[in-house]
């Protein structure tokens, strides 16, 4: 019967990583620090077939020079498992097209919190947001989207509101006048709803998860990694805000006649 045994382990799973050719080598360099290079262990998968090879480098040139079908410079899914002979250090890396996940364990505590420590960080500077396991997830990473959308919508009401609604109310026009008006403060909601709907929704886009081995990735705040598309749809939304608002002041106008 074998004597029980125990060994520290840390793992991590972090989401939207943009990982290109420099972030994957660097991360792999970083990874398996400690552990001998002839154990470090690189692969992919493509359909039914699994690519090893001991460096990053080998396993794309291993790939781009097989039979393997399809568009070589897209990868789905990118491991590493590095391990020492002792079982002092071991790690895996799992990547895909949505997340990156690590465990590191082994006998030696100091290496396997000090390796997980500077992976969190490297994953986070690379994008990455790590999951979170309680109910409050969508709320921290939501929340200050709905704040920024509450203000936006309060502040284009009540300056609407106060320009506009009293004069309107003093006028001797109809109800059904002054309902239109009503109608017309509230429809305001829609374009700045739309605004931050098209806006987080451009955001998170650019900002998406990468897996992309054979290239590099552009670097830069999210706008400059946004598609021209993008910018010219979030420049036609600012200027059909603007046209509500003034098309807003004239009805006002109009009513106060």
């Amino acid at each position: 019967m074998s004597a029980p045994t125990q060994h520290d382990e840390a793992r991590a799973v972090y989401h939207r990583c943009r990982l290109g050719k420099s972030e994957l080598n660097r991360l792999f360099n970083l990874a398996p620090e400690g552990i001998a290079a002839a154990a470090v262990t690189i692969s992919t998968q493509r359909n039914s077939t699994r690519y090893t090879a001991n460096t990053l480098t080998d396993l794309v040139d291993h790939v781009r020079n097989s039979n393997a079908g399809g568009n070589l410079e897209k990868w789905e899914n990118l491991s590493l498992e590095a391990a020492d002979a002792a079982g002092d250090r071991k790690i895996t890396i799992s990547c895909d097209t949505e997340r990156t996940e690590f465990q590191v364990s082994g006998n030696d505590a100091t290496w396997v919190h000090g390796q997980a420590a500077r992976l969190e960080r490297f994953l986070t500077d690379a994008g990455g947001e790590k999951k979170q396991e309680d109910g409050y997830k969508f709320l921290r990473k939501q929340g200050p989207w709905m704040a920024l959308f509450a203000i936006a919508l309060y502040a284009s009401m009540d300056l609407a509101g106060r320009t506009l609604a009293p004069e309107v109310m003093k006028s001797t026009k109809s109800a059904a006048e002054q309902l239109k008006m009503t109608m017309a403060l509230l429809v305001g909601a829609a374009p700045i709803a739309l605004a931050w709907v098209l806006g987080h929704w451009i955001v998170r886009r650019a900002n998406r998860a990468l897996l992309q081995p054979t290239t590099d990735i552009p670097q830069g705040s999210w706008w400059s990694r946004a598609t021209n598309a993008d910018k010219i749809a979030l420049a036609a939304l600012g200027v059909g805000i603007l046209s509500f608002f003034v098309a807003l002041t004239t009805l006002g106008k109009d009513l106060m006649k």
